[in-house]
């Protein structure tokens, strides 16, 4: 059977598709305040959101300093806290309930204590954050020192956390959580409740040390940008070159259209290495190409000629015995799907920034960048390719794997008229797969991490 729609088909001629409910981040605060004073027997000093973020193009390429266009949505993760004085840092989450019982045990460590692989589980990312906070006030490599962000020797905090951000979906639960972790803290040891950008994007930079470091996870600091520094209705065109960004217009609802996410429920880890290998391959491709990130093997205003070019060059300096450390067909796709993702990218910046963009345009590049991630980057899995397949054949102006794939989610570019209408049809066409039941989320470009009680 067909997932195609006619003129005549209705949502009816498919099972209901399950949505995630859009976020009370006020509610949500409420009952969390509450809860906090239950678990700790006092009162927060206040409770503080951050987002998740989608991806319309730049996956895989922030560490190799490419464009990345990321926005916020309106999901977000909590973090309610007090200060402590002894150094201690306490964390709990209301997810824990679904976790398993070694999951629930108690979080606790002395932030002076947190090191990297001494931190395992999901306080990693709370507790990390923590370290990376102090490990950006003293400076460190090429980054100069931000002494504001220095939690001090005795400073400590309790922590409760919960979150609207599916977990597991690609669609940023981690940074949120970092990001609410980060602003919180911030917030108890210096009473300032609204950071400047260069403090954003200090912050944003202890999280990402949090996630490599602590957790293991070495991914670029595209997610953690987008929770800090977005703004609502806009997408951040972020060159991660010099973490420096520009705000495009990122809400198609003038075109008729919108942002829908596909959560595939399929397992989504990047933890275990997958990323890893995947900057590690990108990093000996640009070893062999002479320049230390792939960025840099690109000229300032790239097209597809130029990076066919760059692709031309890595084969001659193989075949003139350059060394490479890496598998050189693996490490050839990645620098394909590098190279042709940043002109992608650069490509969309150009069209938002007119007054009326061509989103078919868009949409097409959206298509071309999920081809990219299955063929040359080979981090798609079969639920994600049947959600992008589904999408388009049901309507969609474009539809890519969002996120670091390996599970999770898809961002799609739908009609309004379309959105249940196509996700019936993708939820049919799962249930021809013998998928489990996807989640559908509408997503809106929301604002950056905050205070919000």
């Amino acid at each position: 059977m067909s997932c195609e729609l006619s003129e005549t088909t209705t949502p009816e001629d498919f099972a209901r598709p399950r949505w995630v409910a859009q976020p009370d981040v006020r509610e949500r605060a409420q009952r969390l305040s509450t809860k906090f004073e239950e678990v700790y027997a006092r009162p927060p000093a206040g409770v503080w959101a951050a987002p998740g973020r989608a991806n319309l193009m730049g996956e895989y390429i922030d560490y190799s300093g490419g464009m990345c266009l990321p926005f916020a949505h309106q999901y977000v993760t909590l973090t309610a806290a007090a200060p402590r004085t002894d150094g201690l840092l306490h964390a709990q989450s209301l997810q824990d309930a679904d976790a398993s019982v070694a999951d629930r045990e108690p979080r606790a460590a002395r932030v002076s204590d947190v090191q990297p692989g001494a931190i395992h589980g999901w306080f990693g990312y709370a507790a990390g954050v923590a370290w990376g906070m102090n490990r950006v006030a003293v400076g460190h490599s090429e980054h100069e020192a931000v002494p504001e962000l220095a939690l001090g020797a005795d400073f400590g905090a309790d922590l409760l956390v919960d979150s609207t951000v599916p977990i597991g979906a690609g669609l940023a639960s981690s940074a949120a959580l970092e990001c609410s972790v980060a602003l919180a803290l911030f917030s108890l040891r210096t009473g300032d409740d609204h950071p400047d950008d260069t403090l954003r994007r200090a912050l944003a930079r202890a999280c990402m040390d949090a996630e490599n470091y602590i957790v293991g996870a070495n991914t670029g600091g595209l997610d953690q940008t987008a929770s800090l520094r977005s703004h609502a209705g806009q997408l951040l065109a972020l060159d991660c070159r010099d973490f420096d960004v520009a705000r495009l217009p990122a809400d198609p609802a003038l075109a008729g259209l919108t942002w829908l996410a596909v959560d595939t429920c399929a397992p989504h880890k990047l933890a275990d290495g997958q990323y890893s290998s995947r900057r590690a391959e990108c990093e000996a491709a640009a070893a062999v190409l002479g320049v230390s990130r792939l960025r840099d093997a690109l000229p300032e205003d790239p097209g597809f000629d130029d990076a066919a070019a760059v692709l031309q060059r890595f084969d001659h300096l193989l075949g003139a015995g350059a060394p490479l450390t890496e598998d050189p067909r693996g490490t050839r796709l990645r620098l394909r799907h590098s190279v042709t993702e940043m002109v992608r990218s650069e490509k969309i910046a150009r069209l938002l920034r007119e007054a009326d963009p061509d989103w078919a345009a868009v949409g097409r590049l959206l298509v071309a960048g999920h081809e990219s991630m299955r063929d040359d980057c080979q981090v798609t899995v079969p639920e994600l390719d049947t959600a992008v397949e589904g999408c388009l054949a049901a309507g969609a102006v474009g539809a890519k794997v969002v996120g670091g794939g390996f599970g999770g989610s898809v961002i799609a570019l739908v009609p309004e008229t379309h959105v249940e209408r196509l996700a019936s049809a993708v939820q049919h066409r799962f249930g021809e797969n013998g998928f489990p039941d996807p989640l559908f989320l509408t997503l809106t470009p929301s604002d950056a991490a905050r205070r919000v009680l």
